[in-house]
């Protein structure tokens, strides 16, 4: 019985270790799934950051040269943006509502969402 009892043993030992391996494997990738929801996290919030100091410079004239330059291609962008989505409600006979953003008919006196009288 003694060489079955060592090898169930040693079945048991490396058990132990596979299992051992197992948890450090599983406790290391949800450690790096943490670190890249944080990592995620944490550039929507530089992204928030920079829009907010966007907002805060953006018709400063007491700014450096480099920021100027990324306040004014952020603002050419802007515009670009909203030329383009004018095109596609043009395209589709629709306008957005200056006072909530809802796409609406562009024959329409009010807005069908918020109410607001149209021009």
């Amino acid at each position: 019985m003694g060489f079955f009892d060592d090898a169930l043993n040693k079945t048991k030992d490396v058990l132990n270790v596979a299992y051992k391996k197992t948890d450090e494997v599983v406790t290391i990738e949800k450690q790096k799934f943490s670190i890249a929801s944080l990592k995620s996290k944490r550039e929507k919030d530089y992204a928030d950051l920079g829009r907010i100091y966007y907002e805060l410079v953006k018709e400063s004239t007491e700014i450096d040269d480099n920021t100027r330059n990324l306040v004014d291609a952020i603002s050419e962008k802007n515009e670009e943006i909203a030329r383009l989505n004018e095109d596609i409600q043009n395209i589709k006979n629709k306008r957005v509502c200056p006072n909530c953003n809802a796409n609406i008919d562009v024959n329409s006196t009010f807005c069908s969402n918020c109410g607001t009288k149209l021009d």
